[in-house]
């Protein structure tokens, strides 16, 4: 796999999720928003069998196991399926963000070489990840034992948090990631930027791309919420 998982197209079982009949409109069009799902709070449950996963070795669905992805008193833990071949975990359906803050607490371990680490909103849950987005929005990128241009660097087995918050009056919303706990809670901000979102609906994502340590790499998503603030 390139940088980020530039394979193919994943292709499996359309029953296994929940996708808005409408949605082709809205990937083709993202100037404006033509369904807006309900956005709810919501404290996803970090169990292995409430989340999809997606290999971009397989180029389809995998089940959960010690081979892909398990949960653990941590969270959900996932790994590397082969050479910079990495994996996605996301949410079985499609979730609505207006006007709402998103949690990710996470973490990455590249088995001693090079991973990159995404968090991310998923607007076509059966397309493949690149550096250049493909059908959705990366909202912050990240990588241990080495750089890549757009990547901040991080250490590994140490837990970061990302939180995505809507910018009034716009479409953009700022993300900002810290170490020690979310920047409003006291964390220490590694990375902030602001990125437009124009579709206010998708699959929460992490994903770990490029591990040249293969089923040595690893990432744990620990904690994903949606809140009011």
């Amino acid at each position: 796999m390139k940088l980020f998982c530039n394979v193919c197209i994943i292709v499996f079982a359309c029953t296994t999720l929940s996708v808005s009949c409408t949605k082709k409109e809205i990937i083709t069009r993202t100037t404006t928003d033509t369904v807006l799902l309900r956005a709810i709070d919501t404290n996803f449950l970090m169990n292995a069998r409430s989340w999809i996963g997606f290999s971009y070795q397989s180029l389809g669905l995998i089940d959960s196991g010690a081979s892909s992805y398990v949960t653990t008193p941590e969270g959900i833990r996932f790994r590397g399926q082969g050479y910079r071949l990495g994996t996605r975990i996301q949410t079985k359906s499609e979730i609505g963000i207006y006007n709402k803050t998103l949690y990710f607490k996470w973490k990455g371990n590249g088995g001693g070489q090079f991973a990159a680490f995404v968090v991310q909103l998923k607007y076509d849950p059966f397309t493949n990840d690149g550096q250049v987005p493909i059908q959705g929005v990366d909202l912050a990128t990240f990588s241990v034992n080495g750089t890549v241009p757009g990547s901040t660097l991080i250490q590994n087995d140490t837990w970061y948090y990302t939180r995505v918050q809507p910018v009034t009056g716009t479409d953009n919303y700022q993300v900002i990631t810290a170490f020690g706990n979310y920047n409003h809670l006291g964390g220490n901000v590694i990375a902030m930027r602001t990125v437009p979102i124009y579709t206010k609906s998708g699959f929460l994502a992490v994903r770990m791309g490029d591990c040249y340590a293969g089923i040595a790499a690893f990432g744990v998503l620990g904690e994903c919420r949606i809140a009011s603030n």
